[in-house]
């Protein structure tokens, strides 16, 4: 597929910026087990938990911008994308009422969902191949850290 015009200069900053944000995630994973105090590995999964939180929201918002700006979709397409746009959000939110080890899990399924909606998406608008890579690579370190986030909290009783 060809690549619009505005894209190749773009990636990588897209890189840059989505890679680096993938610190935080294997930080606070780290953490929840090298942590001196029990405080500090509870801190961490907390941290975990909300830095996942606030990616959710944002991978939701990005539904959101498809609907709004991409000519090539059909009503019922443009309206399950901004109906959808929330659910990760919501559903994040809403892993706040569980336990560390449940919450870090649901993150981890909520971020698996969401990449197999947004490379749906993706296929369906044309976007460049190199952006679904991206978002793939970025999507399996989250699953990856929130993953360990939930191993470590259960094993930890949290």
């Amino acid at each position: 597929m060809h690549e619009p015009h505005f894209w190749r200069p773009l990636l990588p900053h897209l890189r840059l910026l989505g890679y680096t944000g993938l610190i935080p995630f294997a930080s606070f994973a780290l953490g929840a087990w090298l942590m001196p105090t029990e405080a500090l590995r509870t801190l961490s999964l907390l941290m975990l938990r909300v830095y996942g939180l606030s990616i959710l929201s944002f991978i939701g918002a990005i539904s959101w911008g498809l609907a709004i700006s991409i000519d090539d979709l059909n009503p019922a397409e443009r309206k399950s994308l901004v109906y959808w746009s929330v659910v990760p959000s919501l559903l994040a939110c809403a892993s706040f009422l569980l336990p560390s080890s449940g919450a870090c899990l649901t993150l981890a399924v909520i971020a698996a969902l969401a990449l197999a909606v947004d490379l749906r998406t993706a296929i369906r608008v044309k976007l460049p191949v190199s952006w679904r890579m991206l978002r793939m690579h970025l999507s399996l370190g989250a699953i990856l850290s929130l993953g360990a986030g939930a191993y470590l909290a259960e094993i930890g009783g949290k």
